[in-house]
């Protein structure tokens, strides 16, 4: 199957595939690898695929339900709300945003579920139903499952919107937030209390000093917003403008239209309450929020593809009345543009990448271990391949030494000692030194050259495999000393 240059999706494809196959009999996962239980946050995704007879197609099916709960979500509130579903239909513009680009599958799907949230919560504060009221908090557990930051916003939007709304009455006030948030608590406060938490830093002690000091020296990168969701389609300036020019369509109509100045002013119109105070609660906490925890980064940026949904939300209610075919055109040339841009990205990745396949393994042992040295790790200045000695994981079901049981909120644990399965350095390639623990390794995955004279990391192992972008190689505990080489240089000893 083609692959996605998203950054952490192999991380999540090898999380599904351990889970999937950790009890079998023809792999030794259970060795090297725990997956956590699945109540446990962002497991959605690795149980998810794991139903699948192969999880790249289930990841396939994944990202093809988001794009479709995205739209629906996003069609759902605005005809709520009597909306521009024409500007709604801007919402395509953030389909391959922050979080998706950076392989962040569990939270990337976790957006619409925060707009279907926020439809079904629109319909309670209209009608009081149990079931609403019910399908809000089973909406909050499933968010949970796919990332427990989201699920936390999720909560923070219900109650503001339930304060709002029932501002008079205390007593509705704690009935509906008791009854709707209690399960989220549960499920959490489980979570926090069984999980493996030792030689963790202090979160607590981290945010004091964040907020100190940290949160005002680096305020500035909160302006990111206007181009964190489509920064990645090139490198470095030309990205930004790119970036910039697609978020300046969503304000383009808005200018246009100026909905401020109509008779009667369609800003303060009695619907666009609700989609202002879901705007507010996002923005606010984008602007909050630290940029990273002990264990877990990044925070605040994720939140950008949210707040820029809501802001569309909240324009479309602003441009309810319009109905110049002007509008029309261009949000459907605007959404052919960036989808076009996008396919050329990924498909161009692919031909980059096309030598990078099942065959390039094909022939390593399930039993024996490998490690990446990906020091050519960037497509158009974006890290897309530091994961990819996942790809033995999912490929042959063997074992790689990954990121993935390090994590601190990760699906996967170790399951093995340190010296057992190391560390994986997945940014050498941005910062070169000798790995002497990658020694115990039977084989080595190669991309690009190390930037020393000598790469101290390939002694003890011989180039087996090689093509035009890549390498591999095995060390002096396999049983043919072999390395594969995926680099656009030779720089692998001779075969």
């Amino acid at each position: 199957m083609p692959l996605l240059p998203f950054i952490d999706l192999p991380n999540h494809l090898a999380e599904s595939t351990i889970f999937k196959y950790h009890e079998g009999q023809d792999n030794v996962f259970s060795e090297y690898y725990q997956p956590t239980p699945w109540y446990f946050p962002n497991s959605f995704h690795t149980v998810f695929c794991s139903f699948f007879p192969s999880v790249e197609f289930g990841n396939k099916v994944f990202h093809i339900v988001y794009i479709a709960c995205l739209y629906a979500a996003v069609f759902l509130v605005i005809a709520h709300l009597k909306g521009n579903l024409w500007y709604g239909m801007l919402a395509v513009l953030c389909t391959y945003n922050y979080n998706v680009t950076f392989g962040f599958v569990g939270f990337a799907m976790s957006i619409p579920m925060l707009l279907f949230l926020f439809y079904f919560t629109l319909l309670d504060l209209e009608r009081d139903k149990w079931g609403l009221k019910a399908a809000i908090a089973a909406l909050l557990i499933v968010t949970y499952l796919m990332h427990a930051q989201n699920a936390l916003l999720g909560l923070v939007i219900y109650g503001g919107l339930i304060v709002y709304r029932y501002q008079s009455s205390i007593r509705k006030i704690l009935t509906n937030g008791l009854l709707v948030g209690f399960p989220l608590v549960a499920f959490m406060l489980a979570w926090w209390f069984t999980r493996e938490g030792e030689n963790e830093s202090s979160t607590l002690g981290y945010l004091f000093e964040y907020y100190k000091s940290d949160y005002f020296s680096t305020f500035y990168m909160r302006a990111g917003l206007f181009v964190f969701d489509n920064f990645q389609l090139r490198a470095g300036t030309p990205g930004l403008i790119i970036a910039t020019i697609f978020f300046s369509c969503i304000l383009l109509p808005l200018l246009w239209f100026r909905p401020w100045s109509a008779r009667p002013v369609r800003v303060f119109i009695p619907q666009a309450f609700y989609a202002f105070l879901f705007f507010m609660i996002t923005f606010l906490c984008y602007l909050f929020l630290p940029d990273r925890l002990p264990g877990q980064t990044p925070l605040f940026q994720r939140l950008c593809t949210v707040v820029v949904l809501a802001f569309i939300i909240l324009g479309s209610v602003w441009l309810s009345d319009v109905r110049a075919k002007g509008l029309k055109y261009f949000v459907v040339v605007v959404c052919i543009v960036y989808t076009g841009t996008w396919l050329e990205y990924i498909q161009t990745f692919n031909r980059e990448s096309k030598d990078f396949n099942r065959e390039f393994l094909a022939g390593i042992d399930n039993d024996s271990k490998l490690a990446g040295l990906i020091y050519a790790n960037s497509f158009r200045g974006r890290k897309v391949y530091i994961h990819f000695p996942n790809y033995f994981i999912v490929w042959n079901k063997g074992i790689a030494a990954s990121k993935i049981i390090d994590y601190r909120f990760g699906v996967i644990r170790r399951a093995a000692p340190g010296s057992y399965l190391p560390f994986y350095h997945d940014y050498i390639g941005d910062h070169y030194k000798p790995q002497p623990q990658y020694s115990q390794m039977d084989y080595l995955l190669v991309r690009g050259m190390a930037p020393a004279s000598e790469d101290q990391n390939l002694n003890g192992f011989g180039l087996i495999r090689k093509k035009e972008v890549g390498a591999v190689a095995a060390g002096e505990n396999a049983t043919m000393p072999r390395v594969y080489a995926w680099t656009t240089q030779s720089n692998c000893p001779s075969e």
